[in-house]
């Protein structure tokens, strides 16, 4: 009996947290600290559609995988970042972890690739909000969600030196 290797599909949600990684600066550890990452994908899979979220999945799992070794990230940068099918949607990505809010794709994006009637500017969810990186990278906390202390937005936030 002959055996005949298929090759194995990377698992989608795997290659979404890998790609946040690398989009964000941020490590696994600390996005799944946010508790976000099981609802920003369900937020992209809904947003563009299973179809068009499985050919993104698939070319940064060929770009991450072409990028071992490569500290400069250039097959993701070329292949997905830049890449016009791609590259709004990536933007997007960024901007709901950072702000926790989705931004309407381009019309230019809608007219090849389609989009659906959530396709609006809306702040996916409180969570979102409040555990969005944005605060981390600022080193402040968000208005109005988590008690930092009486006035602290009075002063200015600390500076984190990496």
């Amino acid at each position: 009996m002959s055996t005949v290797d298929t090759p194995t599909r990377p698992d989608p949600l795997a290659v979404f947290t890998e790609l946040s990684v690398a989009l964000t600066g941020f490590d696994r550890v600390e996005l799944a600290g946010t508790g976000l990452i099981e609802q920003h994908y369900d937020t992209v899979l809904r947003l563009i559609g299973e179809r068009e979220a499985g050919h993104l999945f698939q070319a940064a799992a060929d770009a991450l995988d072409a990028d071992r070794g490569d500290p400069e990230g250039t097959a993701l940068r070329t292949q997905v970042v830049e890449n016009k099918r791609y590259g709004p949607v990536i933007i997007n990505l960024i901007k709901l972890w950072y702000l926790g809010s989705w931004y309407p794709l381009p019309g230019s994006y809608a007219d090849v690739n389609g989009s659906t009637a959530d396709d609006v500017e809306h702040v996916v969810s409180a969570q979102a909000y409040r555990e969005g990186l944005v605060w981390i990278a600022a080193g402040a906390h968000p208005m109005g969600a988590k008690a930092p202390g009486f006035g602290s937005w009075a002063e200015p936030p600390t500076i984190v030196v990496l």
